[in-house]
């Protein structure tokens, strides 16, 4: 199974979302999946199968405590089942409905918990049909890990419920037999409500639950669904520590049927690290050709338009771009612009690691851009005040914030932590939260302090980052300090790469690389308020040069391309 390419959600499309056209995956097996609401259309081979889990059908939106204790009267968990031992059922609260007739299991009840509070109860019909009381969706928690501490070695991510009783069955057993149960804590087995092949969503929900153990191992079935399903969402899990139990039987209740709990744990400790695949044959390269083909690119602002020319329509994802600038040049004015483009008008999710002001401040500086009144400069409290909360103010900011949906169109980090702090919350904000682009405002001042060395190793991380979830990383740098003899940055001084503050690893690892030249000592105030625009960099065209002057309109706080402006174009608004 491969990726082939990403297109439009029918169902994103019908609720009015998806229209950047890329929610859904298209595998080659013939899969289909979207990690924005979950529409999954099953590979040839899930379809063919009669033992794979068929779609969860809802019987009630809620689950009342009515309907809880009907269940409770009608069921038990006294019961052994498939060779999982009732005491096993009784830990994680899983209840069984009996035949009348022989007493045989007709159903499995398996509860459903939300922050670890009962939401609803997914329902088993023997042999394998699913329906739902109440809610058992994706954003729920996993089956299963309200019953453990939240921390720990390893945490085992089985197919189904039923995988899950019996993994955890035998990794207690085979403790238990070690006499090292009181030493050590059982380890954790938990599972989706959805099926395997459907359980991205559900596991990016539960990032920060998986994130606290230090090995994720994948338990899921050995068959072409199940190790579809692996490759489709290892990825969307904490980077390094996803592991997989490849299995000798069809999945962990075979083993526990055939009473091969033995081979089970030797499996479990015969666990690799997932390493995505990344060796191409000759005969495969044209197919990748066409899937490079259909690499989207993120497009600059229409006053950059000269700059999307030369870079064949925009950014391609999984690049780093390196935006370059003297202190006080306007980089921060381009690159709100940019960030409002991406994330209102384009409805791409946008993470923004500010560096350089809180999320108070770097809120106030994107509403001040989309209003056209620079916020920063009203000096009067009360009329600043009136102004923002003013009607008006709120409705734009509303635009500028929120989606039609109610969902957040960015995300901002003001709160950097530490060095690996940084790098967690950034990738939790790529993988949790689907974020398509982090802007770093400044890069310069997670540099500071760093030797050689570590930037060396935070770009390789960041070229890791880009390639492995198809994102783009924008870096704003500052310049370094010029030499006596030479003319400053902040006077117009023409910048190079080689101006980058910090490791010229930084400036190579970038498929882009732009520098911002302004002279804001000018006597001319068109000359002062005059930003050159210089593409230094681009992997993917090799055009490189002067791309375009913009012209900074201080009464409206808005860039435009100067040509444009003053020939008295039509000015490209928003």
């Amino acid at each position: 199974m491969g990726f082939k390419y990403k297109t439009q959600c029918p169902k994103c499309s019908t609720n009015g979302g998806d229209n950047h056209k890329d929610n859904l995956a298209v595998y080659d097996d013939g899969g289909k999946h979207c990690f924005a609401c979950g529409y999954t259309v099953p590979s040839d081979d899930y379809r063919n199968s009669t033992e794979d889990e068929t779609e969860v059908k809802k019987v009630t939106e809620k689950l009342t405590q009515v309907e809880f204790d009907k269940i409770k009267s009608e069921t038990t968990m006294e019961v052994a089942y498939r060779g999982i031992r009732k005491e096993i059922s009784k830990l994680y609260r899983v209840r069984y409905e009996l035949s009348q007739q022989d007493a045989t299991v007709v159903k499995q009840y398996v509860p459903v918990t939300r922050d670890g509070g009962l939401v609803g109860m997914k329902i088993r019909k023997h042999p394998k049909t699913f329906s739902c009381i109440g809610d058992c969706g994706q954003t729920t928690d996993l089956i299963g890990s309200s019953l453990f501490k939240t921390k720990g070695k390893f945490v085992v991510v089985a197919a189904g419920e039923i995988d899950m009783l019996s993994a955890y069955q035998m990794l207690m057993d085979y403790q238990d037999n070690k006499g090292n149960s009181e030493k050590y804590d059982y380890i954790p087995v938990v599972s989706p409500t959805t099926g395997e092949g459907s359980s991205g969503k559900q596991l990016q929900h539960n990032y920060t639950f998986l994130d606290k153990f230090d090995k994720i191992v994948l338990c899921f079935d050995n068959d072409e669904a199940g190790k579809a399903a692996v490759e489709k969402v290892a990825p969307l899990l904490p980077k390094g520590k996803v592991y997989i139990m490849d299995l000798r039987y069809k999945d962990a209740n075979e083993y526990l049927t055939k009473g091969k709990g033995f081979e089970f744990v030797l499996d479990f400790w015969k666990m690799r690290k997932h390493t995505p695949a990344g060796i191409i044959a000759s005969n495969s390269l044209y197919d990748e050709v066409v899937k490079r083909s259909l690499l989207q690119r993120l497009p600059f602002p229409p006053f950059l338009n000269k700059l999307n020319k030369m870079l064949a329509g925009g950014v391609t994802y999984g690049f780093i771009v390196n935006i370059l600038a003297g202190s006080g040049t306007g980089k921060s004015a381009l690159v709100n612009e940019c960030v409002i483009h991406w994330a209102k008008t384009l409805n791409v999710l946008t993470g923004v690691v500010s560096l350089e002001a809180d999320a108070a401040a770097y809120g106030e500086n994107l509403l001040s851009r989309y209003i056209g009144n620079k916020l920063a400069l009203v000096n009067d409290p009360q009329e600043k005040y009136r102004i923002v909360s003013s009607e008006e103010t709120a409705k734009a900011a509303r635009e500028l914030f929120v989606r039609d949906d109610g969902e957040p169109r960015l995300y901002v980090l003001d709160d950097r932590g530490d060095f690996d702090d940084l790098q967690n919350k950034v990738e939790e904000l790529i993988v949790r939260f689907g974020v398509k682009v982090i802007v770093f405002d400044v890069i310069s001042d997670v540099f500071a302090g760093m030797s050689i060395e570590q930037v060396d190793t935070y770009m390789r991380w960041q070229k890791n980052i880009v390639k492995q979830y198809n994102v783009i990383i924008v870096n704003v740098s500052h310049t370094r300090k010029a030499s006596s003899n030479q003319k400053a940055a902040s006077q117009g001084a023409f910048l190079n790469e080689e101006s980058t503050i910090g490791s010229g690893t930084q400036y190579r690892s970038a498929g882009i690389n732009l520098s911002l030249q302004r002279d804001k000592t000018a006597e001319d105030e068109v000359e002062r308020n005059t930003t050159q625009v210089y593409l230094l960099k681009s992997r993917d065209t090799g055009v490189t040069g002067l791309a375009c002057e913009l012209f900074y309109e201080n009464e409206t706080h808005t860039l435009y391309d100067k040509e444009e402006y003053f020939l008295n174009v039509k000015k490209v608004n928003y």
